[in-house]
Order: C-alpha cells, then sequence, then structure tokens
C-alpha cells in the first residue's frame, strides 16, 4: 500500500489539511480585502473567489507532504507571510 500511514501521521496531516489550509484561505482573503485597491466588497469577493483553488491546493499539499510536520511548517509560515502582508499594508499603504 503506497500510503501506509501511522495514526499520528494521518492526523497530523488531516488535520494539516483542514486547518491550515484554511487559515492559508482566511489569511490570503484578508490580504486582499486590505491590499487590493478596491472597494472592500469586491476585494473580499476577488479574495474568496481566488482563494479557493488555493484552499483546495494547500489541502492536496498537506496530504502529500512528506511528513505532517513539514505539511504544517510551510502552511503555517505561508499563513504568517500573507497576514504579515496584509498587517503592513493596513499600516503603511
Amino acid at each position: 500500500m503506497k500510503y501506509d500511514w501511522t495514526t499520528a501521521e494521518a492526523f497530523g496531516r488531516g488535520s494539516a489539511s483542514l486547518l491550515a489550509s484554511s487559515a492559508l484561505f482566511v489569511a490570503f482573503s484578508y490580504l486582499c480585502v486590505t491590499a487590493l485597491p478596491v472597494a472592500h466588497s469586491t476585494g473580499m469577493a476577488i479574495g474568496i473567489m481566488a482563494g479557493f483553488p488555493l484552499w483546495v491546493g494547500a489541502g492536496c499539499y498537506a496530504v502529500l507532504a512528506r511528513t505532517s510536520v513539514r505539511a504544517w511548517v510551510v502552511l503555517a509560515g505561508a499563513t504568517l507571510l500573507l497576514s504579515a502582508w496584509a498587517f503592513l499594508s493596513i499600516h503603511f499603504l
């Protein structure tokens, strides 16, 4: 069997797929609302429409990553990067 995961690895990847990819989606949507030079409602629509493929891709990456720790680190790092970018765009734009 190709995916012979232990219980901890399955829970780690599953939780990364559900939780970390959802946090990445929210951070991306928030970035679109704060950083794009459009109205807030338009930015939210763009963030949700463009963030859905990002969410699906992040969930797929979490399941297919080499380890569950790597999936968590990569997705949490991307979430922190987008959140910091949104924070800076609020305060400096």
